[in-house]
This record gives structure tokens, sequence and C-alpha cells, in this order.
């Protein structure tokens, strides 16, 4: 399953979401981008991953140790 991360530097968090509609914070995320706002302007933003794997892999090589893993509650 896809899982989107948002990368948020000034909070020092990686946070892990489903791509799912159980995610209040999925569903939110895409109805602003949809509507043309975008998080992205050098303090981080919304990830798209083909895996959790894969997201844990990108944490794990360029975050662990700077930002703070979380795992949504929403998506578990």
């Amino acid at each position: 399953m896809k899982v989107w991360d948002n990368i948020d530097i000034p909070l020092k968090t990686f946070t892990v979401h489903l791509d799912n509609d159980a995610c209040l914070y999925v569903v939110e995320m895409k109805q602003r981008t949809e509507q043309g706002w975008k998080k992205q302007q050098g303090t981080g933003g919304w990830k798209l991953f083909r895996s959790k794997e894969e997201a844990l892999d990108i944490y794990d090589i360029s975050y662990k140790g700077k930002l703070e893993l979380i795992e949504c509650g929403h998506c578990k």
C-alpha cells in the first residue's frame, strides 16, 4: 500500500500516513492540493512512497537522528 509522509522540519517530525480515506490528514491534504495549496516552502511537505518500507528506508537514510518518526494513529 502506498503511504504519504508528512515531513515537518520546524516541528522535527516525519509522520507516516497510509494512503486511504480512513486518515483525516491524508483526506485534508488531498483536498487542499486539489485547491492549489501546497506545502513545499523549505520547511518540509508531503511525499508519496510506494510502500511503508520504502518510506522507512528514506527515513533511516536521510532523517534518522534529525526528525522524530511518528506513525499516524488514524491509519493503523
